[in-house]
């Protein structure tokens, strides 16, 4: 199979939706299939887990803007006329839109024309976004224009059966579930590092709690600082460790200086800051997945996090993580503290690192080149 994904956001962005079509991409060329990314030009130095020079296969870089409100992410340019042109001498035999942006949109507009399937990817709940950034009332514009964009599609792929089944009701067609992987052998409890604990004050007796995400308003922030003022103060040796990047990082660095901002850290550095904490405290209630719920379970931590996307996929209350009822706050608050008195227990903590070991990357490439394969016409037309 050629299968060629558009998308505005691939390594070296580092973010979830970045690094699942990455990781996603080599799955699918180490099954056999050939795999091109159309992407925004990459600008400055590449900080991602995995730099695009190691593909079989170049990217194609297409002009971009700047995403108003997120440092360092680009939208790409309406370049349906060179996408024709390319795609006619060298044919895909299905699109993959993973962002719903004028890119995509002329990615749809292109293959429309030569006739090519195409297939979408539900990956980011922008539509949420609006009331986190002061912009409400564009929220039902927003989901008019996703489910425009969806339904032109062949198949729309949602990351869960719970977000599947939202879109559905939403009146989404043809919806199909394709789940994500994880890399257990990068996140594992070995990679734990006395030296950095100590880096944060952790001694033999001070649970650390992390967070790992984009600092921005979508994520829940207020309920992370309430999460981990509460820690500290049922456990005054409790370290609380932020690693990543965002437009609310300056605030917070300068409100809470008793948090330790560890920045963006990628590769064995990521893996290792997740092994050396204890609790993963993830208020977010936006995701569509939740990538970072899997990476801190194979790195034996404790998840704390509302039950839906991944954490209701993967997380048992009490016997490897713990869950809240979605949006109920008191409820979230009381879990860090129940987690706070577990964060030793090794049952628990192996508990969560055997739930990832069979969620291969490879076994959602293989789903998803049987579920593609299934939108490619027996006849191609041409």
């Amino acid at each position: 199979m050629y299968l060629s994904i558009v998308t505005d956001t691939y390594p070296p962005d580092v973010n979830g939706v970045a690094m699942t079509l990455r990781r996603l991409r080599k799955a699918m060329q180490n099954l056999g299939h050939s795999v091109r990314v159309v992407r925004p030009k990459i600008l400055g130095e590449a900080q991602s887990e995995d730099h695009p020079e190691a593909d079989e296969t170049p990217e194609i870089e297409v002009p971009s803007v700047p995403l108003f409100g997120y440092k360092g992410l680009r939208v790409g340019l309406p370049w349906g006329v060179q996408l024709r042109s390319m795609w006619s001498k060298e044919r895909p035999d299905i699109i993959y839109i993973a962002t719903e942006s004028p890119l995509g949109l002329s990615a749809m507009w292109a293959a429309n024309l030569l006739k090519i399937p195409i297939a979408s990817g539900f990956h980011t709940n922008f539509h949420t976004y609006m009331a986190e950034y002061d912009l409400p009332i564009l929220q039902g514009v927003a989901d008019s224009y996703l489910r425009f964009i969806h339904n032109q599609t062949a198949a729309t792929f949602a990351p869960s059966p719970d977000v599947a089944a939202k879109l559905q009701q939403a009146g989404y067609d043809n919806v199909k579930v394709l789940g994500r992987g994880v890399d257990t052998e990068r996140f594992s409890p070995a990679h734990r590092d006395p030296d950095l604990r100590k880096l944060w004050g952790a001694e033999e007796d001070s649970p650390v709690a992390i967070y790992v995400g984009r600092i921005a308003a979508e994520k829940n922030l207020p309920l992370l600082v309430k999460s981990f003022l509460a820690l500290r103060k049922s456990n005054p040796k409790t370290r609380c460790v932020l690693v990543g990047d965002g437009p609310k990082l300056g605030e917070l660095e300068k409100n809470y200086p008793e948090f330790i901002f560890a920045g963006v850290r990628i590769k064995e550095d990521l893996a290792r800051h997740y092994a050396s904490a204890d609790l993963f405290v993830f208020p977010s209630f936006t995701e569509t997945f939740g990538n970072v719920v899997l990476e801190a379970m194979a790195s034996g931590l404790l998840t704390i996090s509302f039950d839906y996307a991944a954490p209701s996929i993967y997380i048992d209350h009490g016997a490897n993580g713990y869950l809240a009822p979605f949006h109920d706050e008191e409820s979230f608050l009381e879990a860090c503290q129940r987690a706070l008195t577990q964060w030793k227990n090794p049952e628990l903590k192996a508990a969560a690192r055997e739930t990832t070991e069979s969620i291969s990357w490879e076994s959602i490439a293989q789903q998803f080149a049987r579920q593609l394969q299934e939108l490619i016409p027996a006849s191609p037309e041409k």
